[in-house]
């Protein structure tokens, strides 16, 4: 392996499941029962405020510059980059990947105007979808693929829309990208599974949403060295992992990964306490290094060192 990553991090920019954290319910409640929403009004809850799953994969270019290439653009994406890209000194997005068409994926994808608009920022951004993801957002937002739908003032993003084959690697800005396959469900009304992709590049592999890992994903996994994963809460569901699908996941992968981070949580999962009880597994099972994401959190690589910046993990 080159002794220098084409990875130089990633940023967790959502790590909550698509109605997000808080829920306006819970924190509506009169009984006010709910630990993990009623946390996030307090500074050291902050790590309980979720949004919907996006990572931000920032790429050391030939050139000598830094890359941004974003995963995923759901409902509260602006959210978060009005907080994350400030404080990490971020401007330009290089690239987009969407996973699936879900509305917590692309429904974000009109907010990106703020980028694109009189070229405020960059002229245009390069968008990687599969097919079935593309016919969506052409139903769903067709002035984004089609400027000539635009109405009212017709100021609308610009996009390079590159397809994709889920079964076929792809490179941008130099990385190259595995799709990993997996189902996310499935279609009421044909009970065939649905399915969404992950992705795998430098040692780095990232699932966002999942119940099922098919074995030949599986296969293309083993060797990570970073591993981000879906886990909802603590019971199994149709169409997200469980934490403990997601850690018996992590205990198949040859060699085990040196981390795993969780992510897509609900409300029933709170930040500090998943991580003590990832401590106390790491503590029976030598070599089991697993945490919960949230959101902001930095994970550097540097050679065969990966550093982990934010808060207490």
């Amino acid at each position: 392996m080159s002794s220098i990553r084409k990875v130089k991090e990633i940023i967790f920019l959502g790590t909550g499941t698509s109605s997000g954290v808080p829920a306006i319910s819970c924190l509506t409640d009169p009984e006010k029962k709910c630990k993990t929403c009623l946390s996030t009004l307090t500074p050291e809850g902050e790590v309980n405020i979720r949004r919907n799953t996006s990572l931000l994969v920032r790429v050391n270019h030939e050139d000598g510059g830094v890359r941004n290439i974003v995963i995923d653009c759901g409902k509260t994406f602006y959210v978060s980059a009005l907080k994350w890209w400030p404080h990490y000194g971020l401007r330009q997005i290089d690239a987009l990947i969407l996973t699936h068409p879900h509305a917590d994926a692309i429904n974000g994808l009109d907010d990106l105007r703020s980028w694109t608009l009189n070229k405020r920022i960059q002229e245009q951004i390069s968008i990687y979808v599969t097919n079935e993801t593309l016919e969506t957002i052409k139903t769903s937002f067709p002035y984004v693929v089609d400027t000539s739908q635009a109405t009212g003032g017709g100021d609308v993003p610009s996009f390079k829309w590159n397809v994709i084959d889920s079964k076929s690697p792809f490179t941008i800005e130099g990385l190259e990208f595995t799709p990993l396959p997996v189902q996310h469900g499935i279609y009421f009304t044909t009970k065939k599974p649905y399915m969404s992709i992950g992705f795998r590049f430098d040692n780095i592999c990232y699932i966002s949403d999942c119940n099922v890992i098919p074995e030949d994903t599986i296969a293309k996994m083993h060797g990570s060295e970073i591993v981000v994963l879906d886990a909802l809460d603590y019971k199994q569901h149709s169409s997200h992992f469980s934490i403990q699908q997601a850690i018996d996941t992590i205990k198949n992968l040859v060699p085990i990964p040196k981390r795993t981070y969780l992510t897509g949580f609900s409300h029933v999962i709170e930040h500090y306490d998943l991580t003590e009880e990832m401590k106390l597994l790491e503590e029976k099972e030598s070599g089991l290094w697993v945490r919960p994401a949230h959101d902001g959190l930095k994970v550097c690589t540097e050679d065969d060192i990966i550093m982990s910046n934010g808060h207490k993990n």
